[in-house]
């Protein structure tokens, strides 16, 4: 007995050693730096997640944000009721796919090709003509445009325009032409008639000269009148005070409401773990949330492989918690009255300049029947929650939202409308001053103009934008 005693404790006192130098390793792995996350994340899925897992139904809430220039665009834009004669249209568009924003962190960089090359060309016939135009136009323009017409790089810049954010924008373009332009109730506007903004980034103004294309393909680039605008919310400093004091005390406080609410939730917490063990970075190096879902939708959009590191992958059900708990955290920062003033302020600027060239328009004193406004997925955001119809559904890239301004002739007097529509969809009824007043789905011009020049104000308890920024909270 005593010699099979010993025996037994000679096979597993080894045993005994191995596993206390295993746990002794893993222990010691994960507790070299204090900020690392310790806590591992085990998927469902095989590693690594292929573009196979991204077409269920499951994901259909998460590709829409990627906008795929190979549907069909679709919307109310143009379609209206006998009688009204369409005066002008002013477009607010969000750029298209990019590459990723810019991170320090080398772990949250992705490669994209933005040559518009052999595949895409393929898919879409458009784009030969497209890059033909372009480089005939951008020869010519060189010193005009610094950025170029066209994004033209074998590797992706940061943040550039990539060959699917170009084509959304000529898909949306050659969408409003054949809406608007093809009908006999509207007369194309010429180059004298046409203005563009866009802000001081390449992939705005690629985005816009793409739309231009898809809107008039023989528009004289050299003709063009652009402006840069400095604001991502197309806030002129001529006219405006863009960054004023009450702006950003409201800046100030929602962002510390919402880290109250948002960064104490579970599900955040539990979503920094599994990023911090993905990309072995420490707690201080996590993006935001806005941030996992701008890297993680690159590969998606893209059909990308998922990033992993050795046995540990990103995978959708991380994706898909993500940007649910964004949209959440959206709709409650919607319904703070904080941020619902803060919106006001940086959308009015623009608003007002909107309803100011439709009044002048009205009375004859200008001729510019399309005006197209090149921004960002905040400048969408702002916009449409300025308007009232914001859902808290990030904005899609290449999202649009349009201003249509009509004209209706009833005893031989001329009646004015507007419309507004967030990609595609007429919202015009969702508009605080438009609420119970939509005939047709068209709510009076004075309204609109009556909320830019007092309403709007109101609730700084002022009579003007320049008094409702300096006033104190």
């Amino acid at each position: 007995m005593k010699s099979i005693t010993r025996i037994h404790w000679k096979l597993v006192l080894p045993l005994v050693l191995l596993a206390g130098t295993v746990i002794l390793v893993f222990f010691s792995h994960w507790t070299k730096d204090p900020g690392m996350i310790s806590v591992p994340h085990r998927s469902n899925e095989s590693c690594p997640v292929t573009p196979d897992h991204y077409h269920g139904d499951d994901m259909k809430f998460v590709t829409s944000y990627c906008n795929s220039p190979f549907q069909p665009v679709t919307g109310e834009e143009g379609n209206v009721p006998p009688g009204y004669k369409l005066m002008s249209v002013h477009v607010v568009i969000r750029h298209g796919d990019r590459a990723p924003m810019p991170n320090k962190n080398p772990a949250f960089k992705l490669n994209l090709n933005c040559k518009i090359t052999g595949e895409i060309l393929n898919k879409a016939p458009v784009m030969r003509d497209y890059v033909a135009t372009m480089k005939q136009n951008g020869a010519k323009l060189q010193s005009k445009f610094p950025f170029g017409l066209f994004p033209d790089n074998v590797n992706c810049q940061t943040a550039q325009l990539t060959s699917l954010g170009t084509l959304q924008h000529i898909n949306n373009g050659a969408f409003l032409k054949q809406r608007y332009n093809d009908k006999s109730t509207w007369t194309p506007p010429d180059a004298g008639e046409i203005l563009v903004f866009s802000t001081a980034r390449s992939r705005t103004f690629h985005s816009a000269m793409a739309f231009l294309y898809g809107y008039l393909p023989k528009f004289d680039f050299s003709a063009l009148k652009l402006k840069t605008e400095a604001d991502d919310m197309f806030c002129s400093t001529e006219q405006f005070e863009c960054l004023c004091p009450r702006m950003l005390r409201l800046r100030a406080a929602i962002v510390r409401k919402y880290k109250a609410v948002v960064d104490v939730t579970e599900l955040k917490k539990d979503i920094d773990r599994q990023i911090g063990e993905l990309f072995h970075v420490g707690q201080t190096e996590i993006l935001p949330l806005k941030g996992i879902m701008d890297f993680a939708m690159a590969h998606i959009c893209h059909n990308k492989t998922l990033p992993r590191n050795g046995e540990i992958c990103m995978d959708t059900k991380l994706v898909k918690d993500t940007v649910n708990l964004l949209h959440e955290s959206e709709k409650t920062i919607l319904h703070m009255a904080d941020y619902q003033k803060l919106s006001r302020l940086q959308m009015l600027p623009l608003l007002i300049k909107i309803a100011g060239r439709m009044q002048e328009l009205r009375a004859g004193l200008n001729k510019v029947k399309f005006v197209l406004y090149s921004g960002h997925d905040t400048t969408v955001r702002a916009l449409a929650t300025a308007l009232g119809f914001f859902d808290g559904v990030w904005p899609p890239y290449a999202s649009r939202i349009v201003f249509e301004l009509y004209s209706k002739t009833t005893n031989e007097a001329s009646l004015f409308y507007v419309r507004f529509l967030y990609n595609g969809k007429n919202v015009t009824h969702y508009a605080t001053f438009c609420m119970g007043y939509t005939v047709d789905g068209f709510c009076p011009l004075s309204h609109f103009v009556q909320f830019v020049q007092s309403d709007a104000f109101t609730d700084f308890k002022a009579t003007s934008y320049h008094e409702a920024c300096k006033t104190s909270v």
